[in-house]
């Protein structure tokens, strides 16, 4: 066993230069490898981290946009619909108008013609009673000629 110590001990003393620069190498690629690339992948987060952020701002404000141009194109369609319903009435009411306007012009030209008619039918009457009544003369005549003869 003496034998495997001193040989463990001689590897021991064999390792050591080793052990030394592999804890040399780890410290040297620490301080020129791991840790300009870790600073470098650690800005680099940091800035896709912030362009994220900035596209989320860019993002939710588009959307806050979009709703105000969505709300402010309802209000117009709105108002759009209640002018186009305004006018729609006025229209009507303009319509009505005439229709009454022209009903009331009828109605006058009826009465009017009315009048007129009862002043002919008048008319008439007065120029036809002296002719009925010569009318009347002569058809007796002719018939007491007629059982006359």
């Amino acid at each position: 066993m003496d034998a495997t110590l001193k040989a463990l001990a001689a590897l021991a003393v064999q390792a050591i230069p080793t052990v030394v620069f592999f804890v040399f190498l780890t410290h040297f690629l620490n301080r020129v490898y791991f840790a300009p690339v870790s600073k470098i992948l650690e800005e680099r987060r940091k800035q896709t981290e912030g362009m994220r952020e900035l596209a989320q701002r860019a993002h939710d404000a588009a959307d806050k946009k979009s709703s105000e141009f969505d709300t402010a194109i309802q209000m117009v369609r709105s108002q759009l619909l209640q002018e186009n319903e305004a006018q729609r009435r006025q229209w009507a009411d303009e319509q009505a108008k005439l229709v009454a306007d022209a009903r009331t012009a009828a109605e006058q030209q009826v009465a009017a013609a009315k009048l007129d008619i009862a002043r002919e039918l008048d008319a008439a009457k007065t120029d036809i009673g002296p002719t009925v009544d010569q009318l009347g003369s002569q058809i007796v005549d002719a018939l007491s000629k007629r059982r006359a003869a």
